[in-house]
């Protein structure tokens, strides 16, 4: 076979490869299309009983006979969660996911397609469907994309404490953004739970959970957050001390007399900035702090001055006022 012979042959394969590949979009394209009219019409026709029986628990659910009419229910469902507030709603679209819809969610929990799988963790978690804890082996959990790994540490801290902590030392490759996502979801109790096992946390981790105690009120994180200023690390004791002045209250006054010293500048201000809180003893630091190498520190320190309360507004006021002088220098 010659060489032009070879070149019409090639030329031939690539064509028809190309007409095969464009059919195959074709017939995608006309079956996506159906489906989306399948799910359209299905909604139209059902709505209205969907409706009464998620929002008001009247009648029986309308009829699931084929994929596309799931794909429907779910986006009703989706649809339902984030409006309705009612207990009763979230109770219906539960039961009725767990017992149509289980079976289905653990066999796409394994699917091939990364899309499949993270969509199905999405609707475990947005249904609210107990039953998924276990669905993945220690080696499976070590698998998962870091996006997966965050979505099943989401899910399983809506069921399953224990379980929870168990998966959540397998790994350390989350962001401090994605523990605090995390973290948001867990209540006070839950995040005191956690504090136990502080010291075998990831940095970034760290850093999330003692940020989400700034939000637990003061009889109940203070404590621990002034425990965590005698940490080796200078950041956590710097995010500590953020998340106390977030919380606005001090409870034992001798720990914050070293860091008007400290050689940490986010140190000194942060101190400073709960000097009011701490009473006089921080009075010392904070006049310190009007001559403060740096430029925050001393502007900290002015600010604060005039928040002190009576009876040492007196000197608060003209010391404010010099301060301003020498911040300016």
């Amino acid at each position: 076979m010659g060489m032009i012979q070879w070149m019409l042959l090639i030329v031939l394969s690539l064509t028809v490869a190309l007409f095969l590949l464009v059919a195959l979009f074709i017939m995608r394209s006309i079956q996506s299309r159906r489906r989306n009219e399948e799910i359209i019409q299905y909604t139209d026709i059902h709505f209205d009983g969907w409706f009464d029986y998620i929002f008001h628990g009247i009648g029986t659910p309308p009829p699931i006979r084929k994929d596309a009419h799931v794909e429907a229910v779910e986006k009703i469902f989706f649809s339902y969660s984030n409006n309705g507030y009612s207990k009763g709603i979230h109770e219906r679209i539960e039961g009725f996911s767990v017992e149509n819809f289980t079976h289905r969610y653990k066999y796409t929990l394994k699917h091939r397609k990364w899309a499949h799988r993270i969509n199905t963790l999405n609707k475990i978690i947005e249904f609210r469907m107990a039953g998924f804890e276990d669905v993945f082996t220690e080696r499976e959990i070590h698998r998962l994309s870091r996006f997966e790994y965050f979505l099943f540490l989401v899910y399983l801290s809506l069921f399953d404490m224990d379980r929870f902590m168990y998966v959540y030392f397998l790994r350390n490759d989350l962001t401090e953004y994605e523990y605090k996502k995390i973290f948001s979801r867990l209540d006070d109790e839950k995040i005191a739970f956690m504090r136990d096992r502080f010291e075998e946390m990831t940095i970034p981790s760290q850093f999330a959970l003692i940020g989400r105690a700034s939000f637990i009120p003061d009889s109940k994180s203070l404590d621990w957050l002034e425990t965590m200023l005698a940490s080796d690390v200078p950041e956590v004791r710097i995010r500590a001390l953020k998340a106390i002045s977030v919380i606005g209250s001090t409870r034992n006054q001798d720990v914050y007399t070293a860091f008007y010293e400290s050689e940490v500048w986010e140190e000194r201000m942060l101190a400073i900035r709960l000097g009011p809180t701490i009473g006089e003893t921080s009075v010392y630091g904070v006049i310190k702090g009007l001559d403060d190498p740096h430029p925050l520190v001393r502007k900290e320190a002015v600010k604060i001055l005039t928040g002190f309360m009576p009876p040492m507004t007196d000197w608060a006021v003209p010391l404010a006022v010099l301060g301003e002088e020498r911040s300016e220098r």
